[in-house]
């Protein structure tokens, strides 16, 4: 098999994003193989199609396009088959088949997906939202939430809430101390409250890392933190008992808890967000 990397052009008419989660997807089923992707966004002119032509004759590759306009594809299209690579568009299929569901044709506009409409607005707020809610921060203020996500420290509270603000959801995280006070309204609040878990060994990695620690023995002064704090922060006994007393909690309170240890960001996410739409607000599962 050729071990040299696969040159793959990503020609969107917006910002790529979703070439790049289909490609990411793709990609991930072909362990033997690896791609080198040559990204060309903001695609919308004839005269920027040249230019993706001329990058992919520099360096010859197979593309993966997302254009909508049928002028650019066929432009694309004819321009690649004279270079003698292949070119795939990945919205053709599923445009092709909405149109037969809908009985209508295609717009076929660029950029469509990204419109300043309530969704976008939506997103922004929620943005807003986590970054004034972070870590704990304005805690008083919780009733706004769509989801509250509490945990101990390092347990990708923060963003995991980025990310679902990406997708207009309004993500509170609660820092878990143990011996310290939950902030009022926590307890009360009517919907959606996780907990966010991980195994200790993997934490314990985590917090050496942050605090310049990864060897044993080595110490590394980190802003924010005095040798005393730092102590019990990488102490394995104290990690192993944060994350039971955490657990506990969540128990007592009947907070769902999603296990973060061998999960990315997006699969988190993803969890939360199946949770609000199918358990309903203030709907949660029995137990942890």
């Amino acid at each position: 098999m050729n071990n040299q990397p696969i040159i793959l052009h990503l020609v969107s008419e917006a910002t790529g994003q979703a070439l790049e989660a289909v490609m990411r997807a793709c990609s991930a089923q072909f362990q033997g193989a690896e791609f080198s992707p040559r990204n060309w966004n903001l695609v919308r002119t004839r005269v920027q199609v040249g230019r993706v032509l001329a990058g992919i004759r520099d360096e010859p590759g197979p593309v993966l396009s997302s254009l909508t306009s049928p002028d650019l594809q066929t432009m694309l299209r004819v321009g690649c088959a004279r270079l003698g690579v292949q070119v795939k568009n990945i919205l053709d299929g599923t445009i092709h088949f909405l149109e037969q569901q809908t009985g209508t044709v295609a717009e076929r506009h660029p950029g469509g997906q990204y419109v300043m409409d309530d969704s976008y607005r939506r997103r922004i707020d929620a943005m807003q939202y986590v970054i004034a809610h972070d870590d704990g921060q304005k805690a008083t203020d919780l009733s706004r939430a769509d989801v509250i996500l509490v945990g101990v420290s390092r347990t990708s509270k923060t963003p995991t809430c980025f990310y679902l603000a990406n997708r207009g959801i309004k993500a509170a995280n609660i820092p878990l101390v143990p011996h310290a006070p939950l902030p009022p309204g926590l307890v009360e609040f009517p919907g959606l409250v996780v907990g966010l878990t991980i195994d200790p060994y993997t934490l314990l990695e985590i917090r050496r890392s942050r605090v310049g620690m990864m060897l044993p023995g080595r110490s590394m002064a980190t802003p924010g933190m005095s040798e005393t704090s730092v102590k019990p922060y990488i102490d394995p006994q104290n990690v192993q008992e944060e994350l039971q007393w955490a657990r506990r909690l969540c128990v007592r309170y009947k907070w769902p808890v999603i296990n973060v240890t061998h999960r990315s960001v997006e699969e988190t996410a993803a969890a939360i967000i199946d949770m609000l739409e199918h358990d309903g607000v203030g709907g949660r599962p029995a137990g942890c």
